[in-house]
């Protein structure tokens, strides 16, 4: 993870409320923290969660009179942004969401699978009970009807580590945590949506019932079939829909 910004970037007053309707749309205020890794984890939101459209600009100037933070934290929150692929600095104070991209998509799951098919199956006789418990907690955020689509995603994404950290090196968590933050932003463009209606939500949850019940019996082969067919779906399921995405007038 990037390193918290310097005391002076960090050092920013406490923020009450969003200072127009639309900064409550799209950015919410911070609180004091450390402001720069706030900041980084507001503007992130906004940009998985489509506040941010791909391929938007916006300058510097607006995101900290939205935040009411200053551009110190604004412009260290952007450039860890653009590390991971989420965004474009232009010159002058300006950025640019990054554009959907269909071979980008393809390139992630590819990887994915790659990675999560082998650490699951290698995952599969080393769950602990508190293994187990966290993925039966994600299972239930998809038949909560009071959780919101963003809650639902966190809580599908909380289940994938849980079946891989078990057999995840330092090495398969750093490069799953990068294609996952990419894969992320195509998740939630896609799958929001579908989450608003329940039923969609408690179909998803069912689809994943499978791979805890195969990590409860620890069966490698069945986690790891599981798995690379859940990739399979997802992936499907992304391009479908960004060529939706992509083809709208």
């Amino acid at each position: 993870m990037p390193s918290p910004g310097s005391a002076a970037e960090n050092e920013e007053p406490d923020v009450v409320q969003a200072v127009s309707h639309e900064a409550g749309a799209a950015l919410r205020p911070v609180s004091q923290e450390s402001t720069v890794d706030r900041v980084t984890d507001e503007i992130r939101r906004s940009i998985l969660a489509g506040h941010l459209p791909p391929g938007e600009p916006f300058s510097i100037t607006e995101i900290s009179a939205q935040l009411q933070v200053s551009h110190i934290p604004v412009r260290e929150a952007l450039r860890r942004l653009e590390g991971q692929g989420l965004l474009r600095l232009r010159a002058g104070r300006s950025a640019v969401v990054t554009p959907v991209d269909m071979e980008e998509a393809r390139s992630v799951y590819r990887l994915r699978r790659l990675i999560e098919v082998d650490v699951a199956g290698r995952s599969a006789n080393r769950f602990t009970p508190d293994d187990l418990a966290q993925m039966e907690r994600a299972i239930k955020a998809f038949f909560d009807e009071t959780l919101a689509p963003d809650d639902m995603l966190t809580e599908h994404h909380r289940l994938h580590i849980a079946i891989l950290r078990p057999a995840a090196s330092e090495w398969d968590m750093r490069i799953l945590e990068l294609l996952w933050q990419t894969s992320e932003r195509y998740v939630r463009l896609v799958f929001s949506n579908q989450l608003l209606d329940h039923d969609r939500a408690h179909r998803l949850g069912q689809s994943h019932e499978a791979l805890v019940e195969a990590a409860r019996a620890g069966s490698a082969a069945t986690l790891k079939r599981l798995v690379r067919e859940h990739l399979d779906d997802n992936e499907r399921t992304i391009l479908d829909g960004l060529t939706g995405f992509l083809n709208r007038p």
